[in-house]
């Protein structure tokens, strides 16, 4: 596994791992998550391989930003169907591994499903250099600018994200 001896994804749901992204409105970082590691699922063709997001303050039903949508566009995936979503029992519990976007999400996640514990980690946990251990800044209000250097800071992650999740689920 990419982070040694700390990443063990539980597959409670059985031949399918289930990915649970989760930032503050759901609006911006974790949509972004969401989308871009469906994509990478697609083009792996795979169907092993499904994911969620959600946020810790926010409302059911909310759009995703318009620039976290331009950015995803100009990566090739569309979520401008993407409504937020409110994180819940039912997420968490469907989740075989939870993703934050910073330690305060963690946090928060953990405060509410100290359960989950063996089973979270922070996005950035996933990079190869030394920004491990930090999380990844909110784009909100910013410019496509801003929300794009986001998105290239969390590509390399998800990208090792994915294929341990990917290597994982031919494994078992």
């Amino acid at each position: 596994w990419y982070i040694t001896g700390s990443y063990q994804p539980y597959m409670e749901s059985g031949p399918v791992m289930n990915v649970l992204f989760v930032c503050t409105g759901n609006t911006c970082r974790s949509p972004m998550c969401e989308g871009y590691f469906r994509k990478l699922a697609r083009e792996a063709n795979t169907p092993a391989i499904r994911c969620a997001s959600a946020g810790t303050c926010t409302c059911n039903g909310l759009p995703a930003s318009r620039n976290s949508i331009l950015v995803m566009q100009e990566n090739g995936e569309d979520i401008t169907g993407h409504t937020a979503s409110v994180l819940s029992e039912r997420l968490v519990s469907e989740a075989d591994l939870i993703i934050t976007m910073t330690a305060s999400h963690r946090t928060a996640v953990l405060e509410c499903f100290p359960e989950v514990r063996e089973k979270i980690h922070l996005l950035n946990e996933f990079r190869s250099d030394s920004r491990r251990n930090t999380g990844v800044a909110d784009p909100y209000g910013g410019s496509p600018d801003v929300y794009r250097n986001c998105f290239e800071e969390m590509k390399e992650p998800l990208r090792n994200l994915f294929l341990d999740v990917l290597n994982h689920t031919k494994t078992t």
